[in-house]
């Protein structure tokens, strides 16, 4: 009944499910722990299976360790966009749940086109959010602008837009 109504109410922060109480703890691993993995997720009438609402983003931002447990069962949610726009991949590389020398195959299976996406919250390609992440790691940001390196080429031109545009702005003032 909690996540039904929670549910009802705050849509779009997943019904609180992922809110964490004063000892760090959210809902939704308060009811693991008491119910078990299979009977928490039973109460799938509540969040169908086929839901429109971005809950892998939310997962990946709240409660990382856990992404396995909703990507098995919400697999289409794994295709939406949130509400800034922002894919499933371009959210796992901004919030550096993701690097290559332990997830070597989510990169791989990165396509050309995602890998060459704008993210909409921080207008940055991937390989900018891998290198300007607190914990940034070379070999992911090798590996992104390996597999695509014309990024460093319409960053500069990006780049060089921008400053051509500041400088423009300036002596008109």
């Amino acid at each position: 009944m909690y996540f039904q109504t929670a549910l009802k109410h705050h849509t779009h922060h997943l019904g609180l499910l992922l809110q964490r109480d004063s000892s760090g703890k959210a809902a939704y691993e308060r009811a693991i722990e008491k119910h078990g993995n299979e009977k928490t997720f039973k109460v799938k009438q509540c969040l169908p299976a086929n839901t429109t609402i971005p809950i892998q983003h939310h997962v990946i931002k709240d409660a990382p360790k856990h992404s396995n447990d909703f990507t098995i069962r919400y697999t289409s949610a794994t295709y939406l966009r949130d509400g800034e726009g922002e894919s499933f991949l371009l959210t796992h590389l901004a919030e550096g749940s993701k690097i290559f020398p332990t997830d070597g195959l989510f990169f791989t299976r990165m396509t050309g086109d995602e890998i060459g996406e704008l993210d909409p919250v921080t207008n940055q390609y991937s390989f900018l959010t891998c290198a300007s992440r607190e914990a940034s790691d070379l070999s992911t940001v090798f590996v992104l602008l390996s597999r695509n390196p014309s990024l460093l080429e319409k960053y500069i031109e990006q780049t060089t837009d921008e400053f051509a545009e500041e400088s423009t702005e300036e002596k008109g003032s």
